[in-house]
Order: C-alpha cells, then sequence, then structure tokens
C-alpha cells in the first residue's frame, strides 16, 4: 500500500471524551479554585434528553422493580406484568422519574463536567451521583411503590413523596449511582477503544457499542446494588425492624434472590442472568441513548 492510499483516508474523529471536553468553556477561577462550564448543547442533551430518555425506560425500570420481590418469575414474565394492564400500564409512574430526568440529566451531564473540572473524574463521579441522589430519589422510590401496588393493591397506604430526599435506602441510591456514572464516564472510553482496536475502525457504530458495553459493564455490578434498594422501598414491614434485623434480612433476600440450594449444594441462581439482563436493559439503553444524543449535539454545535 502506498503513502497515496494513506493520506487519502480521513482522519478518524477524536475519542469521546475530548469531543466533550471541547464543548467546555475556557477555564474560569472563582474562590481560590478553577472550574469550567458546559456549552449549551450539553445542558440541552440534559435538560431536554434525559427526560424522553427516562419515560421511555419506564417498562425497563417497573419490570426491574417488580423483580425485586418476585424470585420465580423470569425477565419476560415480569415484562407480562408490567403489561398486564394494557400497553399502557407499562408506563405507570413513569411522569415522576421523567420529571426528576431534567435535573437528573442536567446533573449527569453539565453538573459532571463542572464537577469534573475542579475534582478530576472520580471526584466528578462521586459528587455527580450525591447530587443525583438528592435530585431523583424521591421520584424513584414513589415510582417503585406505585408499581409495587398496581402489582399488589394496597401494600402501601401512603405511597413516598415524590418530592422528598431522602428515606429507606437513600445510601444504597448513592452507591447504586455511583457505579452507574462510573459507567457512563469511566467505562465507556476503554470499552470503546478495545472495540476499535478489534474492529481497525472509528465510528458512530464503534462509539455506541463501547458507550453500550460500558454501560452494560456496570449495569451488571450495580443488579444486585438496585436489587436491595428496590426491596428496601417496597417492604413496608423493613421500617418496624432493628438495624441488625434489618441487615440480616438484606442479607437473607441477596442470598434468597441469588443463590439455590440443591442436593446439598448451594449455587448461584437462575435469577442472576434474569437480573442482569434486565438491569441492561434499563440502564444500558437509558445511558447509552443519552450519551449517543449529547455526543451528537456536541457535533452540531461544532459544526455551526
Amino acid at each position: 500500500v502506498g503513502p497515496s492510499s494513506f493520506a487519502a483516508r480521513p482522519h478518524p474523529p477524536p475519542p469521546v471524551h475530548l469531543q466533550r471536553q471541547r464543548a467546555l468553556q475556557p477555564r474560569r477561577v472563582a474562590m481560590g479554585f478553577e472550574f469550567q462550564l458546559p456549552e449549551p448543547p450539553v445542558i440541552a442533551a440534559g435538560g431536554l434528553g434525559g427526560p424522553a430518555v427516562m419515560f421511555t425506560v419506564t417498562p425497563f425500570r417497573n419490570g426491574l422493580t417488580l423483580g425485586a420481590t418476585n424470585i420465580e418469575a423470569g425477565a419476560m414474565g415480569l415484562y407480562r406484568q408490567v403489561f398486564s394492564r394494557g400497553l399502557a400500564s407499562g408506563w405507570t409512574g413513569g411522569i415522576y422519574p421523567a420529571i426528576a430526568a431534567c435535573p437528573q440529566f442536567l446533573c449527569l451531564g453539565p453538573a459532571y463536567h463542572f464537577y469534573a473540572s475542579f475534582a478530576g473524574v472520580g471526584g466528578g463521579v462521586f459528587l455527580t451521583s450525591l447530587t443525583e441522589t438528592a435530585i431523583v430519589y424521591g421520584a424513584e422510590t414513589c415510582n417503585a411503590q406505585m408499581a409495587k401496588n398496581a402489582k399488589s393493591p394496597g401494600t402501601f397506604k401512603d405511597v413516598h413523596p415524590s418530592w422528598k430526599p431522602f428515606g429507606p435506602g437513600f445510601g444504597i441510591h448513592v452507591f447504586r449511582n455511583i457505579i452507574a456514572t462510573a459507567g457512563l464516564r469511566m467505562f465507556c472510553t476503554p470499552c470503546t477503544y478495545v472495540i476499535e482496536k478489534a474492529t481497525g475502525k472509528s465510528n458512530a457504530l464503534t462509539q455506541v457499542g463501547g458507550d453500550f458495553a460500558g454501560n452494560v459493564c456496570a449495569a451488571c455490578l450495580s443488579a444486585p446494588v438496585h436489587q436491595v434498594y428496590g426491596f428496601t422501598v417496597t417492604t413496608p414491614e423493613l421500617a418496624t425492624m432493628s438495624g441488625a434485623e434489618k441487615k440480616d434480612r438484606l442479607v437473607q433476600f441477596l442470598k434468597d434472590q441469588y443463590t439455590e440450594t440443591k442436593d446439598g449444594k448451594t449455587r448461584l441462581s437462575s435469577v442472576v442472568p434474569r437480573d442482569l439482563f434486565m438491569r441492561s436493559m434499563y440502564v444500558a439503553v437509558a445511558y447509552t441513548m443519552y450519551s449517543t444524543l449529547e455526543r451528537g449535539l456536541v457535533k452540531m454545535w461544532k459544526n455551526q
């Protein structure tokens, strides 16, 4: 192959994280520390795209919530329960996370870039996750309890207020978000690199594939954490237990959920691949949709 053939090839697009960094304004200094503010496309992706994404994946979220208290049903069985009262029932309670998704995704997008500009990637992930929980905990808990009441009417006489940013499972929610945010902001770049090396190509498909792979990794790691959160907020009797009793009940829940004993041998339950699949369908699809939208808007902004 001659030099001219290499010269004719277009240069591959820069890595995704560099494209997003270029959508930041110049560094500023205030009260002794430097920071950067995001440009309009990043803000638009979070403020407008986030609610649409989170409402779209409501059936996946509701199915995952029902799975927290049903170890017998398979993934398709849980999705059938979600749609048991018609197609529209799949989006039961979805408006609350969708409303909360505007500040939530402003947090995952613009706020993350702001935090990372002075706290680094790890600090940005932690601060973003804490802020996200403060924003969406109430809405997600309300959504989970409404889904539980739809399946078992009367479980909750008073559903958790969607505006209340704290309650049972708050710390679990923060930990879950740290893992999920790390998938979006830390795992996607190396996954994209591996896919590009394996395929010898760098294009929109490899970027989407890298985003999806990174988010699937985070989804699988956060699956048991999310199930513990879901179980905590949809099991009202936990509120009457002592700290030790609650811990023992959560440990027993994980054992019941993820292990089975046959012929005197304990092994991983068939529920494990179910929960990993359902968590991936929810988290990876939502975050990949968001990252693709964010990247597209940044590209359109640069080309103006």
